[in-house]
């Protein structure tokens, strides 16, 4: 079975995400979404960390400019992992309607940078 993918951004990529899509911080401990869910969203962690597991057994931290759930999400295919966000984590939420919205603007960076990971996780 493939390993779940994450992508990381640099923080001028970070910036350009969150001018457009809107974040949440989380003030306690709570779950993204679970194992075998398909994601409502991608999930870029601006600030803070997530804990990603997979079966219930902790596989790894992701920090600021982690984006998750991205590939599931445009492919409509169960996460292979689960996601618990802790708190003071600011979490901005990448809804499918709004990245294919942006992606028909041309010569925008923001919609090249997410044509750029379309066309890399298909």
């Amino acid at each position: 079975m493939k390993q779940p993918m994450h992508i990381e951004l640099s923080s001028d990529n970070i910036e350009k995400i969150t001018a457009h899509f809107p974040s949440k911080i989380y003030k306690s401990n709570s779950t993204l979404f679970y194992e075998g869910q398909i994601p409502i969203s991608g999930y870029l962690v601006v600030i803070g960390s997530i804990q990603i597991s997979k079966k219930k057994k902790f596989k790894k931290m992701l920090s600021s400019g982690s984006l998750v759930g991205f590939t599931e999400l445009l492919n409509k295919t169960p996460s292979q992992i689960s996601a618990e966000v802790f708190p003071n984590t600011q979490i901005c939420f990448l809804d499918k309607s709004t990245i294919l919205e942006v992606c028909k603007v041309v010569d925008n960076e923001l919609s090249n940078l997410l044509q750029t990971f379309l066309v890399a996780k298909s």
